[in-house]
């Protein structure tokens, strides 16, 4: 039967079937080169696509640092008008200056070594156990992360590559002292201001919106009202840790264990010593100590000295004796020492640890023995489950993956392998996954438009140590723009907040001009309802007034006895402030302790690196080919 098969398979007819096989995959694998992918394209740059999903992950990740960085002020933050539409440019903007700056390194032909790149791993302290690099620590995470060494490697060669860029841009700064003091007299500026602060809500526009201004922004920003690209999936998961009611033990098993396993129940070897301790690192604590060895080597009594001499008052009471004690329980050189001791040798030489010098007499020794199983029942019943866990979890992990494989088209026969349901979830997008689907392996994977169309299981994803997850998608739905009637509100909400800022704005620059007239606008604040603060002193680590309103007030320009300066600014909830800088205390003294020269030059050395960083970003943009879809 064999020979026949084998016969067969050295025939013409099917060696064209494997010609044809070869040549649909290989068919396959440049269809999806030449634009077959379906991948959504948010921008183009320098004719590299940057993909949706890029921009929506780096918009997500600016959510997530926003949230943290403001914590219960950011619900304030998120409910202005055209937030999200402001993050999501930022994100654009930071994804097109990354992908920039990874161009220009090409274009510049920076190149990192493959020996440099497998030293910067070797030193990620997330690879490494007690201090040293882990392979499998390293396998495990990567695998968990869905990466493979390969990419995971050309990231940190790109990473490494940026920070040589950036090295050589950003190492030629340097900073003068007079550039330290001149810094150290405007850090200890203090300045006295009014603020006048005019909400946007204040100036809303009393004309209701018409049909076309909505539709006309409705066309004009749909990219706003897009919903993202949604999947349905079906799953099971693997949870090592709640083996435990499947696992039972005999009272033979547990006996057989802990035979087995003898040398885990060991008492250790304790000690019980003597020493007369005289503090300090000196000669003349040493020479204390040599003193006293010399009395005990002629015969005198340990005891009395110890009583008498040692400066470790809590045990020279008890005539210098200490607590029983295992090995590893003191300090390195005084362990060492003490478990060198014998009773035939029982005084040791002097013993320098950190807290001084010893003399060290032995008083009696506990051997090591085995500890009866009545002793430790708890702790082998514990290691005794964990390891049949274990067991369990590799064997039902073994298991699972050939029921997902053999039956690929549903999750049936793996959900009867683990004894469990099918979990199902409705549509969720990559930004709203419920768990255990948050994992970045699970969302790469449930959204990754091969595997969706192939309609199979999924190979076991790693969540965690002793924890997988088998995913199966069976609904997806595209990214759509929403329906006009959807967003309605929501567009009404913005053009009217967008009015009543331009209302504001025009009001706000109004009183500017009258103000740098030296006209009085006292009635116009008064028919609004409106006042100046009193005035205040600020330095420049006040934290009542909002960031950008204290950044204003420090950068305007000095005032004159006879005509105070102002300025405006928007501020970070979006409201309007004035500002009125009426004097500013200057400090003339020049900074002298080292130490704060030292932290200050370092602050202006990271401040004219980031403006230096800004402009060659800027520089990489203004002469960039940038192009949306819309275009």
């Amino acid at each position: 039967m064999l020979d026949k098969m084998r016969e067969g398979a050295q025939g013409a007819t099917a060696k064209i079937i494997i010609v044809v096989i070869i040549l649909s995959f290989a068919l396959a694998g440049v269809s999806s080169y030449l634009g077959g992918s379906g991948i959504s394209v948010a921008v183009t740059v320098n004719d590299e696509e940057i993909s949706k999903a890029t921009v929506d992950q780096a918009y997500q990740n600016e959510r997530t640092r926003l949230e943290q960085q403001y914590g219960e002020q950011f619900a304030l933050l998120a409910s202005t008008p055209n937030f999200n539409q402001k993050i999501r440019q930022q994100a654009m903007q930071t994804v097109i200056s990354e992908r920039l700056l990874t161009q220009a390194i090409k274009d510049m032909g920076l190149r990192i070594g493959d020996e440099q790149v497998k030293q910067e791993i070797r030193k990620m302290k997330e690879f490494q156990v007690d201090g040293n690099f882990n392979n499998e620590q390293y396998l495990s995470l990567l695998r968990r992360a869905s990466y493979t060494p390969a990419q995971f490697s050309q990231s940190i060669k790109q990473d490494l590559a940026r920070r040589q860029l950036l090295t050589m841009v950003l190492g030629s700064e340097f900073i003068l002292p007079m550039e330290v003091q001149q810094a150290n007299r405007l850090q200890a500026q203090k300045r006295v201001a009014r603020v006048l602060t005019v909400k946007a809500s204040d100036f809303a526009d009393k004309d209701p919106i018409s049909e076309q201004e909505i539709s006309t922004y409705y066309e004009n920003n749909s990219q706003f009202f897009q919903t993202a690209e949604q999947v349905s999936v079906d799953y099971v998961v693997l949870d090592g840790s709640l083996l435990a009611d499947r696992v039972t033990l005999s009272s033979e098993e547990l006996e057989k264990y802990y035979d087995m396993h003898a040398s885990d129940y060991q008492r250790g070897e304790k000690r019980k010593v003597a020493h007369i301790l005289l503090l300090g690192d000196n000669s003349a604590a040493k020479e204390k100590a040599q003193a006293i060895l010399s009395e005990l080597e002629e015969g005198a009594d340990f005891a009395q000295l110890a009583a008498q001499k040692s400066e470790d008052s809590y045990s020279a009471e008890n005539n210098g004796e200490l607590d029983w004690f295992e090995r590893g329980v003191m300090d390195p050189a005084f362990d060492d020492a003490a478990f060198k001791l014998t009773k035939e040798a029982p005084l040791s030489n002097i013993v320098k640890s950190q807290f001084g010098y010893h003399i060290i007499k032995l008083v009696d020794i506990q051997e090591s023995k085995k500890l009866p199983l009545s002793e430790v029942t708890a702790q082998v019943e514990n290691a005794a489950k964990r390891e049949e866990m274990n067991n369990l979890y590799y064997e039902l992990h073994q298991r699972l993956s050939e029921a997902a494989f053999e039956r690929p088209d549903n999750l049936d026969e793996a959900a009867r392998v683990l004894g469990t349901d099918i979990q199902h979830t409705e549509l969720f997008s990559a930004a709203e996954a419920p768990e255990p689907l948050t994992d970045n392996a699970v969302l790469k994977i449930v959204f990754d438009s091969a595997f969706r169309e192939d309609r199979m299981n999924s190979e076991l994803i790693e969540l965690s140590e002793n924890k997988v997850i088998v995913v199966h998608v069976n609904r997806y739905q595209a990214a759509a723009l929403q329906p006009l009637a959807d967003v309605s509100e929501q567009i009404i909400a913005q053009l009217q907040a967008q009015k009543a800022h331009k209302n504001t704005e025009e009001f706000v620059k109004s009183l500017m001009v009258k103000l740098k007239a030296q006209e009085s606008i006292e009635t116009i604040l008064t028919e609004k309802n409106l006042a100046f603060s009193d005035p205040s002193t600020f330095t420049r680590n006040d934290s009542e007034l909002d960031y950008r309103v204290m950044q204003a007030v420090f950068k305007l320009a000095k005032p004159t006895e006879q005509q105070a300066t102002y300025d405006w600014v928007t501020t970070s909830t979006d409201d309007y402030a004035l500002i009125e800088l009426t004097s500013v205390e200057e400090l003339d003294s020049e900074l002298k302790n080292v130490d704060k020269i030292q932290k200050l030059e370092e602050r202006l050395q990271r401040l004219f690196s980031e403006s230096t960083y800004q402009a060659l970003s800027m520089a990489l943009m203004a002469n960039a080919d940038i192009k949306y879809p819309a275009e």
